[in-house]
Order: C-alpha cells, then sequence, then structure tokens
C-alpha cells in the first residue's frame, strides 16, 4: 500500500506498479489551506526569477522553452549533454542542483505490461536535464551567481 500510495516507487523514480500520489494528510491540508492566500505573491516571485534566469544564463545552456504564459516555475530545468559534469561544476560552485525524472516513463517497469514503444525524445531528455535552483527565497543575486556559475562550465562550449 505505501508502495501504491506514492506513485508505484519503491525508491526515488524508480515506479514498479501504476500508483497514485496521496501523501497529503490532515494537517499537510490545513498548512496548505492557511498559506493558500500567498500563492499569488510566491507564483508572481517564482515568474519573475525564472525571467531573470532567462536574460542571465548563456546562450549555450539550451532552456526549456516557455510555452504557457500562467507557467508557476516549480521548476527551472535547463538541457546539457553534459548535464553530470554541469551538475559536478555548479555543485564545487556551491549551487545546489537536482535531476527530476532520471528515467523515461517508457522505461519504468511500471509500465513494461503495457510495451510502451521507445520514446528517443523522452530517452534524450532523461539523460540531459538539469533543474536550477529556484525558490521564492533565492533573489535575482542568486540567479546571477547561478548563471555565472553555468556560464564559466560552459566557457568554449556549446551545447546543441
Amino acid at each position: 500500500m505505501r508502495v501504491l500510495r506514492n506513485g508505484g516507487q519503491t525508491d526515488r523514480y524508480h515506479h514498479v506498479d501504476a500508483g497514485i500520489n496521496s501523501r497529503l494528510d490532515e494537517i499537510q491540508a490545513a498548512v496548505l489551506r492557511a498559506k493558500l492566500p500567498l500563492l499569488p505573491r510566491v507564483t508572481a516571485r517564482r515568474r519573475a526569477l525564472a525571467a531573470a534566469y532567462r536574460r542571465l544564463l548563456p546562450p549555450s545552456v539550451q532552456q526549456v522553452p516557455e510555452l504557457d504564459a500562467g507557467h508557476v516555475y516549480h521548476l527551472f530545468p535547463v538541457r546539457s549533454h553534459d548535464r553530470d559534469a554541469l551538475q559536478a561544476h555548479l555543485k564545487a560552485g556551491g549551487v545546489e542542483t537536482l535531476i527530476h525524472y532520471p528515467i523515461a516513463l517508457p522505461q519504468q517497469e511500471a509500465f513494461k505490461p503495457f510495451a510502451p514503444a521507445e520514446c528517443a525524445v523522452a530517452t534524450r531528455a532523461a539523460r540531459e536535464l538539469l533543474s536550477l535552483p529556484l525558490y521564492p527565497g533565492l533573489g535575482e543575486t542568486g540567479v546571477a551567481r547561478v548563471a555565472e556559475t553555468v556560464a564559466s562550465f560552459q566557457k568554449g562550449r556549446v551545447l546543441a
């Protein structure tokens, strides 16, 4: 039951069964209800930080296109053929990053019974995407520091 209520995950990003996301209890719901009035301000802040990233990141980093003006920027992913090296460089520079969804859906154990077709785009994205820090308290100076650290890695490299 624990696996099923956590999206079918046995460990982070490894889904062995189709499950649901059912981790919200009554206490968490009460806290979120109290925070709900802050949502417009937090969303505006996230959008401003994302706009700063879009201005400051070097052109050699492939940004995920903004397809929805209503995007809330829960994450700010970029793509890199050298994702692991870029992540190590950022970590050495004091910048924490995360790799979200490192396994493409057709490769998840939970989908094996359905014999999913390979999806080259999803496989490539799982290999290349890296989420940069983005949270309301970050500040534009933090975004600038992240962008400078990315640029110091990218100097002389071109990512397609």
